[in-house]
């Protein structure tokens, strides 16, 4: 397929390219990119090839992801997205119209320098150079992925928070430069691999291979919150798909020297991912009175399960995996179920939060969570010890109050999450 036919049939793509690739900007990047190479040439550095690098870099992370999260925020502010819901777009097409047509002038940038780097002194390690522009690709990405989740909490709202999807992409990017990096340097001393699944493999093949998987996922979460946008039901098959892919990309570093764990170790290394990616979308994750109601409205089950939220199915999965974990291990059962309990108390809690505040709801969370797992345990510990704290939080030597504890816990949350229920339905 040609260029031209991939426009026709993108046309999102071919918007941004007309809107970014401007005859002036042509122009002033190549120029901008030859002062900085001649500057650098000039001030004798050895390894120019490195710095040409380095500039890719910042075009990609620092300057791509910008441009990644104020190509939404822009159309949300001249209204022109409100246009394009009501179009009859692919949210597939949107995506790669808006990931790539936004960025499309850095990508520009870093194309005129991989056509210098043959030409500068100095080494370049393919490796690194493919880890770097994935690593952009990652950066501009979440940008935009966070971005769109920050709308879904408030539309009306005209100006995103760019600042903080470009801060969050610079992270997603950091295993092309950062901790990945440093990990390259400490594996020397290992011989440069990774044990994963028993099998040795190239730290910086691991990386590489690693962003690009991660890039795949944004780019279905992104194609997917497009898809909200444009009033599809929710669906919660990605995000549970994601989550059955996290848990065996973490069972890969529990099978070091050939060993393979202990089954109640797979289960309950299963169970904890699943929880905290429960808790991941939980708190990425609006609540709407709209969808509870077609919810409970659906007049079949595959229609129920397309307007549940994405991380239920996730939550019964990582209930599901505790469970086994302790019929596995044949003991602790009375932590568990006050771990189920927390577990509980804190999905009621956010539910109640997100229908009864109308603002502020991550602030307000965050007040909870320190409170609840931290500041209440250490007063309730210091004037009783642990049998106070066991009814807050469980611990080992209290296990009547630690069971009991945590499920008037979760009891009084889920009445307080019923009752902002009802007085939320009828609004």
């Amino acid at each position: 397929m040609t260029g031209i036919a991939l426009l026709r049939l993108n046309p999102e793509l071919q918007r941004c390219l007309w809107l970014e690739l401007t005859p002036t900007r042509l122009v002033l990047m190549p120029a901008l990119l030859a002062v900085a190479v001649a500057g650098l040439h000039l001030s004798g550095v050895d390894d120019l090839a490195q710095w040409v690098q380095y500039i890719v870099f910042f075009l990609l992370v620092l300057w791509g992801g910008r441009l990644a999260a104020d190509s939404f925020v822009e159309e949300v502010a001249q209204g022109t997205w409100d246009v394009q819901r009501l179009s009859a777009s692919n949210p597939w097409a949107m995506a790669w119209g808006k990931l790539l047509g936004g960025t499309s002038y850095v990508w520009y940038g870093a194309l005129l320098c991989l056509l210098v780097l043959p030409f500068v002194r100095g080494r370049v390690d393919m490796v690194d150079l493919a880890t770097t522009l994935v690593g952009g690709l990652a950066a501009q990405a979440t940008a935009l992925l966070v971005v769109l989740l920050l709308h879904r909490f408030d539309a009306s709202r005209r100006r995103g928070s760019t600042t903080l999807a470009q801060m969050l992409g610079i992270i997603a990017a950091v295993p092309s430069l950062g901790p990945m990096a440093a990990l390259s340097s400490a594996a020397k001393g290992w011989g440069g691999t990774m044990a994963w699944y028993g099998n040795s493999i190239p730290v910086p093949a691991f990386t590489l291979v690693n962003e690009i998987i991660v890039v795949a996922w944004l780019f279905l979460g992104i194609a997917w919150l497009i898809r909200l946008q444009l009033g599809h039901a929710p669906s919660p098959w990605p995000y549970l798909a994601f989550t059955l892919y996290q848990i065996a990309f973490f069972q890969g570093f529990l099978f070091q020297g050939g060993l393979v764990p202990p089954f109640a170790v797979i289960l309950g290394s299963s169970a904890l991912v699943a929880a905290s990616l429960t808790y991941l979308s939980l708190l990425a994750s609006p609540l709407y009175v709209t969808d509870i109601k077609r919810l409970l409205r659906a007049s079949d089950w595959a229609e129920r399960w397309d307007w549940l939220p994405s991380w239920l199915p996730v939550a019964v999965l990582a209930v599901v995996l505790g469970a086994a974990t302790v019929a596995a291990g044949g003991r602790e059962w009375t932590l568990a179920a006050a771990i189920l309990a927390l577990f509980l108390r804190d999905i009621a809690l956010v539910a109640a939060v997100r229908l009864l505040a109308r603002r502020r709801t991550a602030m307000l969370l965050c007040v909870l969570a320190v409170l609840l797992y931290w500041l209440l345990p250490e007063v309730m510990d210091g004037i009783g010890g642990d049998g106070l704290k066991a009814w807050i939080f469980p611990t080992r030597d209290a296990a009547p109050v630690s069971l009991i504890g945590p499920w008037v816990q979760a009891a009084a949350a889920l009445v307080l999450a019923a009752i902002a229920w009802n007085r939320k339905k009828g609004v």
